[in-house]
């Protein structure tokens, strides 16, 4: 789905906007501090439920309100429209419509509103720990299996069962009794995991050649368990590594999304701004395999986009996503000739 109309009510320091955006390209161009990357943070929100910034409400709500209220109306395929919504509040009560119907989760309003968002420390994905590139796959898995969600669900409620009774002192009979219920989840996970970092890989590398770069990145997934056990069975021969930790230290959420050039890893040989360009491939090529599957497109948000590449890779990132099927949202100080631009200035938002 593409946005068609974006409001926004006492989110940061933006106190009412309501706009109409292009469905290609477009650049919200301003001065520092008008609110551009502002924007982007809402509707990254509506689509996660939190800011690319921070997960913690009372830092998106305006000074001196007491909530903020995101809500878009969304176009698919077939020319159909859609309307979400969401209002949190600074206790970190969360309202969420869709289709003008309450809905009990932020996946339902994801599914249909998939974002990514390329930031200026979008390099993190390789220097940062295996949490965020965890993260990544499972966006990824999310949006290619409706099933995905039910059964995450499922594992990280095994998994703090689990780790509650280790950390208990319970019985081995009572540890055991969320074995059954975690390899199940799990084995399913990493599965999906597997298979869909299977598909990511070529359209990663031909991004890459693409972006003409110098080198290849090459994806490995380590599944964060024993790879000649199945997940029951490690789970059976770690338990008194487990008892002794205190914790389950063999599952799906120990996994590793592993990038080398060569036989070194990314994050050691590549300097900060081919990382970038690593990780806007990785990320458009998600976006490549969410359109081959499904036919869907997700929303793009580039915040400081131009942050330490040179001129001619910022022009060939923009090449790739005007050459894309995508909506994109550009903030930045500069007007780009290809794109549809709206200019923030004094919390107004006009078309240029």
């Amino acid at each position: 789905m593409i946005l068609t109309q974006f409001q926004v009510i006492d989110f940061r320091n933006l106190s009412s906007l309501n706009f109409a955006p292009s469905a290609g390209l477009n650049a919200i161009v301003g001065p520092n501090g008008a609110g551009k990357s502002s924007i982007l943070e809402a509707i990254h929100t509506l689509s996660a439920g939190h800011s690319f910034r921070t997960r913690k409400a009372r830092e998106l709500i305006a000074h001196n309100a007491e909530s903020f209220t995101v809500s878009g109306l969304l176009k698919d395929r077939q020319q159909r429209e859609h309307r979400c919504g969401m209002k949190r509040n600074n206790a970190g009560d969360v309202e969420l419509r869709m289709n003008y119907e309450p809905v009990r989760s932020i996946a339902v309003i994801s599914r249909a509103i998939p974002v990514k968002t390329l930031t200026s420390d979008s390099h993190a994905l390789i220097q940062d720990g295996p949490t965020a590139r965890r993260q990544f796959i499972d966006w990824g898995t999310f949006h290619e299996n409706p099933d995905f969600f039910t059964q995450w669900k499922i594992f990280r409620r095994a998994l703090a069962q689990r780790n509650q009774a280790l950390r208990s002192g319970v019985s081995e009979a009572e540890v055991i009794s969320w074995n059954n219920e975690f390899a199940a989840a799990g084995s399913w996970i990493d599965e999906q995991r597997s298979n869909y970092l299977s598909k990511l890989q070529p359209y990663f590398n031909n991004l890459l050649e693409e972006l003409t770069t110098s080198f290849t990145v090459n994806l490995s997934y380590k599944r964060g368990f024993s790879e000649e056990r199945s997940l029951l069975d490690t789970l059976d021969n770690n338990l008194r590594q487990h008892q002794r930790f205190r914790t389950t230290t063999d599952g799906p959420h120990r996994a590793e999304l592993v990038m080398n050039v060569g036989d070194h890893p990314a994050r050691q040989v590549l300097s900060r701004g081919q990382q970038k360009l690593v990780v806007y491939a990785l990320h458009l090529a998600q976006l490549e395999v969410l359109h081959e599957d499904e036919s869907r497109h997700a929303i793009v948000l580039c915040d400081d986009l131009a942050s330490e590449l040179d001129q001619e890779n910022v022009s060939r990132v923009l090449d790739l996503l005007a050459s894309r099927p995508t909506q994109v949202f550009i903030a930045g100080t500069e007007v780009l000739d290809q794109a549809v631009n709206f200019n923030l200035v004094d919390g107004g938002l006009s078309r240029l």
